[in-house]
């Protein structure tokens, strides 16, 4: 049994959408937000980073909401299929395949 089989299919979506909100204020701040002279006077914390620092995160932060997006029906990327990596294989001898 995966850990995925485990955890409610909601609330990793609830979980996905905190990271878009908190993504979406991240970009926010990218675009709009304080002008430059009043995050001048803020010189700690979030504030304190350049624009350009907030719209990278806040693309990463959509990576990772897209990928527990994508894992909650059921994506795995670490996932091996043996199917699919198995060689075709050829009819025994003996046999004829009809195309």
């Amino acid at each position: 049994m995966l850990w995925t089989d485990m955890i409610p299919r909601w609330l990793s979506l609830l979980v996905a959408s905190a990271v878009i909100l908190f993504a979406l204020y991240r970009l926010w701040l990218t675009f709009g937000g304080p002008s430059d002279a009043a995050r001048a006077e803020h010189r700690r914390g979030m504030l304190a980073m350049p624009r350009r620092q907030h719209g990278a995160i806040g693309f990463i932060y959509l990576a990772v909401a897209a990928a527990l997006i994508a894992t909650s029906f059921g994506w795995n990327p670490f996932r091996r299929d043996a199917e699919a990596t198995a060689p075709a294989s050829k009819p025994p001898a003996g046999i004829i395949v009809q195309p």
